[in-house]
């Protein structure tokens, strides 16, 4: 199994109540859940009481960022498919795959224990999700992985998870990716992707991997390359357009 150094200190110390990789896309955080970490997880906790559950955006987000990359590695007589129960059968496991877009789906677990739990795309949540999820991690052998790419740095995970965990000494391990953490993506592609989102939020976000708000980098291309953008001739009936994405 070929990892890279980030991916080997993650297994080494995602020994935690939480363990959470944050970063940019393509980094490889996804890569090696779906390669070691969910399977392993799993069996360790075979004969151990309560659920195993894979919470994403939606089924269809399940069945895509996870259950399919698992399929391909590791077949179809180990991972299943999400049947009408919402259940997939994994290395043997029956696993809930609960889409968090909705409260009412995750609801139907409430007040179950969960001894795993992995979270797709977690930044994507809502927030009362999560407070469900973290109540229901009752064992003591109970445990959260999940992957996410960042947002503003006001985002609920952020502001009232993140910020406080060694204020509130929670049980948390947290890891963070650049994309220039994964030595096997092309470099070209690597190189072409810098210059795409060079100057937007995009950069700090899915290639430094930051928390990082639009406020403020409306004109950052102008700022960091004033020259590019200045003349001192304009000619009749010229024509400036000016794009602003208000988004986050």
């Amino acid at each position: 199994m070929i990892i890279t150094e980030k991916q080997k200190e993650f297994i080494k110390n995602a020994t935690h109540r939480y363990n959470l990789k944050i970063g940019a896309r393509r980094c490889g955080k996804t890569y090696l859940d779906i390669l070691f970490t969910i399977p392993n997880r799993i069996l360790e906790r075979k004969d151990l009481d309560g659920l195993n559950v894979i919470f994403g955006v939606s089924k269809g987000t399940i069945e895509r960022n996870v259950l399919q990359p698992l399929r391909e590695i590791y077949g179809k007589d180990l991972v299943g498919f999400i049947n009408s129960q919402n259940i997939a059968n994994l290395f043997g496991q029956e696993v809930y795959c609960l889409g968090t877009e909705k409260i009412s789906q995750v609801s139907k677990i409430q007040g179950t224990s969960i001894k795993y739990a992995y979270g797709d795309e977690m930044a994507k949540w809502n927030k009362e999700v999560f407070i469900m999820i973290q109540g229901s991690l009752d064992k003591p052998y109970s445990c959260l992985d999940g992957a996410l790419n960042p947002e503003n740095k006001n985002h609920w995970l952020k502001k009232d998870f993140l910020d406080v965990i060694e204020e509130k000494g929670l049980d948390v391990y947290t890891q963070y990716y650049t994309i220039f953490d994964n030595p096997f993506l092309p470099k070209d592609f690597v190189e072409n992707l810098c210059k795409e989102y060079k100057g937007t939020v995009y950069y700090n976000r899915l290639i430094l991997g930051q928390w990082c708000d639009a406020e403020g980098l409306i004109f950052q291309q102008i700022a960091n390359d004033d020259k590019r953008f200045i003349t001192t001739t304009i000619q009749y009936n010229s024509i400036i357009s000016i794009g602003i994405d208000w988004g986050r």
